[in-house]
């Protein structure tokens, strides 16, 4: 069995630190000019109501996601953004996928398309904890974001989850599969006092809302059990609930609101694919970048809904 929560303590424990649309009715039909046309037989029934056509769930290949504009505050200063790409420190190469893709360098690739479109918008300034063929301790990407002044330290990870078996994802290529607990989770640490115990956990919040608002499935937290502890409010917010002392580095840490954002379940195929994929990388940067105004200012944005109608463009 693998469990993110498992490498994450294997891995990132350092030094004795944890690191429908409905479907429309038919316009009325005007009254016929003929006075002499027959009138409608009492007893002909009226056609049934079409019912509203249900969207596929995430992470089917047809689920919608949605990108939408940016709303940003007046007076809104550009925040400085501190994105970690999980692992890749010496041999902690995180899990391995359902496609035998190690998370450092899935994680890396996602971290490099996110920092290209927030710094797009103008609003942010990004820095990456490493590039590739660097490595990076972990507690040099903290110090790092706290001399840089990081308005926000977001670590980027994929999760492992429940009980997994082997398959053959290409000829001679074995890897682990596990494909009924798919969706994103945004991890943080109430080890600490306010005002920074409560700036991490509105980020938290802000980011689980968007991503969820995207298209994006919250995950329902059954393998983080003595873990991490849900939020019952905010469906995909989870703070860290292991015990003293081993709890995550990257969430206790760090003197500026932090995160982890464990983007999708690596093991589920159907989401592993759908993360490869540019659509869903535009909808969760549009996500991530309203998430940070919203957990980053005085006057967030309107909240949006946990669902996909409605929205600017869907993908």
């Amino acid at each position: 069995m693998l469990r993110v929560s498992r490498l994450l303590l294997g891995w990132l424990v350092l030094a004795g630190c944890a690191e429908p649309a409905n479907a429309q009715p038919a316009p009325a039909v005007p009254s016929s000019p003929v006075e002499d046309a027959p009138a409608a037989s009492a007893s002909q029934e009226t056609p049934p109501r079409a019912e509203p056509a249900t969207l596929p769930a995430w992470p089917a290949a047809t689920a919608p996601l949605t990108a939408q504009p940016l709303q940003v505050p007046k007076g809104y200063r550009k925040k400085r953004i501190y994105l970690d790409a999980g692992h890749g420190y010496r041999a902690n190469t995180g899990n391995t996928s359902v496609t035998c893709e190690t998370e450092a360098d899935n994680m890396l690739r996602v971290a490099e398309d996110l920092a290209r479109r927030l710094e797009a918008t103008g609003h942010f300034k990004v820095r990456l904890s490493r590039r590739a063929g660097k490595e990076v301790h972990y507690r040099t990407r903290v110090s790092e974001a706290e001399s840089w002044n990081a308005d926000a330290f977001v670590s980027l990870h994929s999760d492992s989850r429940g009980e997994a078996a082997w398959w053959e994802a290409a000829p001679g290529q074995k890897c682990l599969r596990q494909d009924t607990t798919p969706g994103y989770s945004v991890l943080w640490s109430d080890e600490t006092a306010d005002p920074l115990k409560t700036r991490r956990v509105t980020l938290a919040r802000g980011l689980a809302q968007r991503i969820g608002a995207a298209g994006f499935l919250p995950y329902d937290g059954v393998d983080y059990v003595g873990l991490y502890e849900g939020d019952p409010e905010h469906p995909g917010v989870f703070v860290d609930r292991h015990e003293p002392g081993l709890r995550i580095m990257m969430l206790r840490r760090p003197r500026v609101p932090s995160v982890i954002i464990e983007t999708h379940h690596a093991l589920d195929f159907e989401e592993a694919a759908r993360w490869k994929e540019l659509r869903t990388l535009e909808a969760f940067a549009a996500a991530v970048a309203q998430g940070l105004v919203d957990g980053l200012s005085d006057s967030p944005s309107p909240a949006a809904p946990m669902a996909t109608t409605g929205v600017a463009a869907q993908k």
